[in-house]
Formats: structure tokens, sequence, C-alpha cells
């Protein structure tokens, strides 16, 4: 799952969860323009604010991070 695809996953998670950005920033805690950033793409979100992400989206933080590192691997530059 590319960084991209995850921020489509989340806005898709909480959108179908009828959430807003901004509850969702203030749970975090962080500014409702910097997590419309991560859920756009824009920016990615430091560990922690991925971990409290996936939390409030009831989304499986390992399962993440496996595909993440499945990708990486992918990638390598042996290949």
């Amino acid at each position: 799952m590319t960084y991209k695809e995850f921020a489509k996953y989340i806005k898709e998670k909480r959108e179908s969860l009828f959430i807003l950005q901004k509850d969702i920033a203030k749970q975090i805690p962080m500014k409702t323009p910097k997590y419309n950033k991560i859920e756009n793409g824009k920016q990615e979100p430091t560990f922690l604010e991925l971990q409290a992400i996936c939390k409030i989206l009831d989304i499986d933080l390992t399962e993440i991070l496996e595909l993440k590192s499945k990708e990486l691997n992918h990638h390598s530059y042996y290949d």
C-alpha cells in the first residue's frame, strides 16, 4: 500500500463512519489543516499520529505496516 493509497483509505473509512476531519484532528490532537494534508496525501503522519488515526478509525496498524513493508521489499535495490 502506497502512502497515497493509505491516504485514500483513511478518507474513505472516515467518511463511512460519518466522522468529520476536525473531530479526528481534535482527538489526535493536531490542527485540522494538518490532518487534511495527511488525508489528501500531501503530508505523511508521524508514527504516533498514524497510530492515533488507526485507533480512531478502527484500522489494524500492524496490517498497514506489513503492507508498507512488503512494498518496500518489492522495490529493493537488488531487483
